[in-house]
């Protein structure tokens, strides 16, 4: 049974589904509506347009249908009780969803590739933040947490963690499509993408790096 967010029709999630992997597969700006009606298997070909108005519309459904459940895993994450609520804590509870998302769907897994392909695609990310609250919260504290760096290369880091871990997991999308990696490996996949971007997080600006900040 396909999972639904409760908000979209079965017609439309047919239509988000299948706009979903052809957004993934072939670019966001590649794919026409027709298209995605075809994909669906809706004899209406202005299917796609009269349930949501245009292609921006039809993404923006592709995100409305994943990102609210997601955040709620990351939410869920912040509310537990750690020890100390250092970078690691954060990274994994933006990390450790998204590996969720790369667990089999009677659908197929799509999701990781289409959201590298929607940054390709959307510059400003306005809509998104408005509806992962608890994604704000993590990239907010991250920088925080950062406070020893300075702020033009604490912005950049995070934007870079988000590019960075969305274009790993979503090689890793892929090659669970052509069987080169199996679920088993999930686990060590997340652990080494945390650690990696914990790292990469707390690295000291280099000499060059300075002499730049410097020189502005």
């Amino acid at each position: 049974m396909v999972e639904n967010s409760g908000i979209y029709s079965e017609a439309e999630m047919a239509l988000i589904l299948a706009a979903e992997r052809l957004f993934a597969e072939r670019g966001i700006e590649g794919v026409a509506l027709r298209q995605v009606n075809q994909a669906a298997r809706h004899k209406n070909m202005s299917a796609a347009h009269y349930h949501f108005g245009s292609r921006d519309g039809l993404v923006e459904a592709v995100l409305m249908h994943r990102l609210p459940i997601l955040d709620q895993r990351r939410r869920a994450l912040l509310a537990e009780k750690s020890e100390g609520r250092d970078l690691r804590f954060y990274v994994r509870a933006f990390i450790m969803p998204l590996i969720e998302e790369l667990q089999p769907r009677p659908e197929g897994n799509h999701y990781l590739r289409f959201v590298q392909q929607y940054e390709r695609y959307r510059e400003s990310y306005d809509f998104v933040r408005r509806i992962t609250p608890a994604s704000v919260e993590i990239y907010a504290s991250i920088e925080r947490l950062l406070a020893d760096l300075p702020p033009s290369i604490r912005r950049m880091r995070v934007g870079s963690l988000i590019n960075l871990v969305h274009s790993v997991l979503a090689t890793v999308e892929g090659r669970l499509e052509r069987a080169e990696v199996s679920v088993a490996d999930l686990d060590l996949i997340a652990a080494n993408a945390i650690d990696m971007i914990v790292s990469a997080l707390r690295s000291k600006p280099s000499k060059e790096t300075q002499a730049i900040l410097s020189g502005q």
